[in-house]
């Protein structure tokens, strides 16, 4: 009887303890998983952010040789950073009084999120 006992007790804690480390192995997969799809999220981000910078230097570039190509001269002009943005330059008296990025056309989002409306 004590080796029935025994015997069953060990199947069990054979299964329990396997079970556990399923569990354990699937939250790893589960984390690795959440942990490469942030990475690549923030990647895309920041490559994003890289080519926006990018855009606005080089107009800002254009801009000052534009500048002082014109040896100061009274002016203002806009250049494109964009298709979405310009750059707004205004100088008067030999210094700059207007450096401004404005936007020309509405922000719209990159992606959208299913929202559920609730009809009468």
């Amino acid at each position: 009887m004590e080796q029935r006992k025994k015997e069953n007790r060990s199947i069990i804690n054979i299964g329990t303890s396997l079970m556990v480390v399923i569990l354990i192995g699937m939250a790893f997969a589960v984390i690795a998983a959440l942990a490469i799809s942030s990475s690549h999220n923030n990647y895309n981000l920041s490559q994003k952010l890289k080519d926006h910078t990018d855009e606005y230097y080089t107009a800002s570039n254009f801009a000052y040789e534009k500048i002082a190509a014109s040896d100061w001269a009274d002016q203002e002009f806009t250049i494109d950073i964009n298709e979405n943005q310009v750059l707004n330059v205004k100088v008067v008296s030999q210094e700059i009084t207007c450096w401004q990025v404005e936007n020309v056309s509405n922000w719209e989002a990159d992606s959208t999120q299913p929202v559920i409306t609730i009809e009468d």
